[in-house]
């Protein structure tokens, strides 16, 4: 037992060293960490960092689109080297990564779990995802920022901490806008004191960096701001080259001519622009109309077990990187959860699936997840080949991916899970009964 921890010790030891000199290496280079630094030092002169093209790196130049106030918040690292804040980021982005698993486990704790099961789900969850957040840790990016402030921020809600719990998730929108799609899920399921705390704090975050830009100083780079977010703006309708991956860069590439990256033809209709970004947007709706699929009917309720918001929280981190547009690989970690719910439907019903769940349904679940991570995952240039996975990236395989995950979700309901739950319960019953 002694040499089982010994061996256990040491191994967690080296896992840990490998995983800071990865984060050294990365921090030694330019990720987009370095945009932000940059828009920071251009707020610091009294400028605007919007619609400019920001040095990264040789020939690396990006645009930035976060918040006026995350600039701000940055002030005091541009006088620093580049690699400290690199490397504080990196290591945030290990603790934001270990506590959304640790939240993410807390869902389950209505359910019975051996220690082998927690560890299969867990590995499982990595494996299917790994290719996003090691990009995220190699860009030193914000969606596991984000990913956690949600999680994070729902915990306290639900511990009442209603001032805590609003101010992360406001500062999570404030930074990038993709959790404002929370609020309405709030006020769908009745957390009307959780809605109103995130909204207020939304506001004043927006006006408190007036206190260092002064109101028409704030006021002109919130206008800034929303003139490079504007989901209206001509770059955000058709996204036609490798890096974007969403609805965006998939639809309108299928449906009208569009000068890719790689001059392979994608598109198998011809419709003119404005019907191929209507259609495009068509789809964006019905995708968020099919959010009440998950939630149920009648709203204004609170959820039943901690499994069916895992559940229903899985469907709406899924859709963030669908229906927003300038969406990167890095943007599919939000799927975590949804790869979490799946991994633990597999795993918690397989030895009672017989009974529980028709083999054709288990079957087409194992199917369609398993080419989801292929198409999401093995993808990979580190797997294909740089040339391949240009190829996939120009067919947008990752958005293809996260679609298959939408029917994984309808065919894996908690309904089934809570019917294993019964059995097991019903088994220990009358174990108990036979033993007494």
């Amino acid at each position: 037992m002694i040499k089982e921890l010994n061996r256990n010790n040491v191994l967690n030891l080296l896992l840990l060293l490998f995983i800071l000199v990865f984060c050294v290496k990365i921090a030694l280079g330019n990720g987009d960490f370095k945009v932000f630094l940059e828009a920071a030092k251009i707020v610091r002169e009294g400028g605007s960092p919007y619609n400019k093209w920001l040095h990264v790196g040789g020939n690396g130049y990006c645009l930035y689109f976060y918040s006026p106030l995350w600039a701000i918040v940055l002030i005091p690292f541009t006088y620093l080297n580049n690699f400290i804040p690199n490397i504080a980021w990196l290591i945030a982005n290990i603790f934001f990564l270990y506590r959304t698993v640790f939240l993410l486990r807390r869902y389950l704790s209505i359910e019975k779990l051996t220690s082998k099961q927690i560890k299969i789900i867990l590995f499982l969850t990595i494996l299917m995802s790994i290719r996003f957040i090691l990009y995220n840790f190699g860009m030193i990016q914000m969606t596991l920022f984000i990913l956690w402030s949600v999680l994070e921020g729902l915990r306290l809600f639900k511990n009442d901490k209603w001032v805590l719990g609003g101010l992360i998730i406001a500062f999570a929108i404030n930074v990038k806008i993709l959790p404002i799609v929370i609020l309405p899920y709030l006020i769908y399921r009745k957390e009307f004191r959780a809605f109103i705390s995130i909204s207020i704090f939304s506001v004043l975050l927006l006006i408190i960096p007036s206190i260092y830009l002064g109101w028409d100083g704030n006021s002109f780079l919130l206008s800034e701001w929303w003139s490079v977010i504007n989901p209206a703006n001509s770059e955000h309708l058709i996204e036609s080259d490798l890096v974007p991956h969403s609805l965006t860069a998939l639809i309108p590439s299928l449906l009208t001519e569009t000068q890719g990256d790689i001059d392979i033809k994608r598109n198998i209709l011809s419709l003119n622009v404005d019907a191929a970004i209507r259609v495009l947007n068509i789809i964006r709706i019905l995708l968020v109309l099919f959010t009440f699929y998950f939630l149920k009917w009648p709203p204004f309720r609170k959820n039943k077990s901690n499994l069916l918001q895992l559940y229903e929280l899985a469907y709406l981190f899924l859709i963030i990187p669908l229906i927003f547009p300038h969406m990167q690989k890095y943007a599919f970690a939000l799927v975590i959860p949804l790869y979490f719910y799946i991994s633990h439907f597999l795993v918690y019903n397989f030895k009672y699936r017989n009974i529980v769940i028709r083999n054709i349904r288990w079957y087409a679940i194992l199917i369609l997840y398993g080419l989801s991570f292929v198409l999401m995952t093995l993808s990979t240039d580190g797997i294909i080949g740089r040339e391949l996975n240009e190829i996939t990236q120009h067919f947008k395989t990752i958005t293809w991916g996260s679609i298959l995950l939408i029917f994984v979700l309808i065919l894996a309901p908690p309904k089934i899970t809570l019917k294993t739950k019964k059995i097991l319960i019903e088994k220990m019953r009358l174990k108990v009964k036979k033993n007494g």
